[in-house]
Formats: structure tokens, sequence, C-alpha cells
């Protein structure tokens, strides 16, 4: 099967019982961490809360540490085809020094494309509104954990020091600056980029505005650089949490070539944007045979990868039981899709 899309899993670590687990239970794609790690490390069921600005833009990652990952990845009949692309204060922030950091990015996303990286993962947005997510204990099936977003947590809370205010305006000029200086270089060294959009999708966090929160807004910024290397990380978890219909989503940016890689999951959504929960893959309002069909019907041959699974009991440290859960929901789904 090497004309369809990928059961795909996002690593924190490269530890061989990380491996050997993900490859037994049908991955075979996976995100990779920039820097060889083997440690294994607590989920927590709720992240911790963003409250200070992103930090400094850091060096490009070195390339043979970058073969090292792959060649050690490969060894588990695992491909490395994702790594995530931090982008720095100054960047998402239009301080002194973006030009600067800029030309880290372009010489990290050379490398990346050198050493044989497919997809560079990035999220556009000074601050994220995590602040806003509950644990919501023993209320999912049988008494699995949930995590739950309610805006109300975060609505009235001020700008933080360090980070201030930043306009819609504000934050879709540095978007554009950095699409149109960095994805003619994404182009050449045979990446594409893939952006996440906002999540949690609200509007505005602590006088920060999250430029890319719904449909249209993702619409916009592929407009701004018509290229497959200005692609989405779509989120059928987001795009559920707009209020939209997301194999229709699908779809649309689909078929025009421009989703590189995808986070799989289900919501239950009492208010579109503001006030949802995180559910098992099997539950929510999101129509996940249907977003299956779509990436089949147009073509879509990247990874597709299970996100924000429900603390389930007596589960391991890194929720091992809840990915296994959603990766065979997903290997049957797409079984569907094919037949």
């Amino acid at each position: 099967m090497t004309d369809i899309f990928k059961i795909s899993k996002g690593l924190g670590n490269l530890a061989e019982e990380t491996l050997r687990f993900y490859r037994q239970i049908g991955v075979e794609e996976v995100a990779v961490p920039s820097r060889f790690n083997t440690r294994i490390n607590l989920r927590p069921l709720v992240p911790p809360a963003q409250r200070k600005a992103p930090g400094p833009q850091p060096d490009p990652w070195g390339a043979e540490e970058l073969r090292r990952i792959a060649d050690h990845v490969r060894s588990f009949d695992l491909e490395p085809t994702t790594l995530n692309l931090p982008l720095s204060r100054n960047i998402l922030m239009g301080r002194p020094g973006r030009d600067a950091d800029l030309e880290k990015v372009r010489k990290a996303i050379r490398i990346a494309g050198d050493v044989g990286f497919r997809v560079l993962t990035y999220n556009f947005t000074a601050l994220r509104a995590s602040e806003g997510y509950g644990a919501c204990h023993n209320a999912g099936r049988g008494g699995a954990h949930l995590r739950d977003f309610d805006y109300q947590r975060i609505r009235d809370l001020p700008p933080l020091p360090d980070v201030g205010v930043h306009t819609w305006e504000e934050m879709w000029e540095r978007l554009e600056y950095f699409l149109t200086t960095v994805i003619p270089v994404a182009e050449r060294a045979g990446i594409r980029l893939a952006v996440h959009p906002n999540d949690p999708p609200v509007p505005e966090y602590r006088g920060v505005a999250q430029p890319l929160n719904d449909l249209q807004s993702l619409k916009r910024l592929l407009q701004v650089v018509d290229s497959p290397a200005n692609s989405l990380f779509f989120d059928t978890g987001v795009a559920t949490e707009w209020g939209e219909d997301a194999a229709a989503a699908i779809r649309y940016f689909g078929e025009r070539d421009r989703i590189a890689t995808v986070h799989f999951r289900n919501v239950c959504v009492n208010e579109p944007l503001y006030k949802y929960t995180e559910t098992f893959i099997d539950q929510g309002e999101c129509d996940m045979r249907a977003c299956m069909r779509a990436f089949a019907d147009v073509g879509y041959s990247g990874g597709i990868d299970p996100d924000h699974t429900p603390g389930i009991t007596a589960d391991s440290e890194e929720s091992r039981i809840g990915w296994a859960f959603a990766i065979g929901h997903m290997i049957a789904l797409r079984s569907a899709a094919y037949a």
C-alpha cells in the first residue's frame, strides 16, 4: 500500500521500547524530536499553560544528529517524515532580530530537506490559550478522564507584561512576512511547511489575537503564497471546534493539495470556538468515517496522527493504551475507506 495515507504518530522520545510499541500496533510514519532523546516522560492530561513570551530562536539543528535519528527510527521499520519547527518571540511578536531569526529558520529548512525529511510543522501565535483547559476526571465513558476547554476561564485575564497586546492586523503582517520569506526556501528544499491552526481556536487570549482560528483564516493563509510548500497541519478536532464540517474542509483543502499532515481526533462542542470537550475517537460530533473517506477520495498520501487521547485506567506514563485504541480505530477506518 504505497499510494494511500499512512498511520503516523508524533514521538516524544526515541527509546527502543517506544519505537517497537508503535510499530507493533501499526504505525508506519513518525514525527520525531530534533535531539536524540530516549527519556520516557509522563503525559499530563492538561498541558501546562503558557504564561510567558515564546523563547529565542534555537540554532539550526545539526545534520548529523538528524541523520542519526532517522537511521535509528528506520531500524525499527518506521519512516521519519516530520519535525517540529520552533519560531522565536522575535518572529511571532515582530521584535528586533526577526530577520536574523528567519535566517536561522531558512537554514534549518535546508538542513531538514538535505537529510530527507518531508514536513516541518509549526504554530503561529505569540501566546496559546491553553490556560482555558480543564480536567474532567471520571467524566468519560466508563469513568475515563477527559479534558475540556471553556473560554469563560480566561476571557477576562489581562495581557502578560512580557507579551503585551498584539492585534489581528499585527499578527497577520508577521505571518505574511514569514511565509513570503521562507516558502521559497522550502520549495527548493523539497519541504512542506505545515501550520497547525490555533488551538484552542478563540479569536483572542490575554490581548493576543489568534490569526488562524477558523476556516476562513486558513483559506486566507494559503492565498498568501500559493504553493504546496505552504500547507496545513489539518486537525479534525479543531475543524469541529470551529463548528465546521471537518470532512467538507478536508475535501476543500485536499483537492487543492494543501494538507501536509493530520491530527485525527474527536470533540463534543457546546459553543463553537469557545467551549468543548475532547473525547474518544469513536465519540464526539466529528464524523471520523466521513473524514477518512474524504482523505481517500482526494488522494491524500501523507500521515494521519492521533491526538489528545482521554485518560484510561491503569494506562502507562505515555498513555499507550489510549494511543493503541485510537490507532486501531484509525486502521479500521482506513481499511473501510479504501474498500
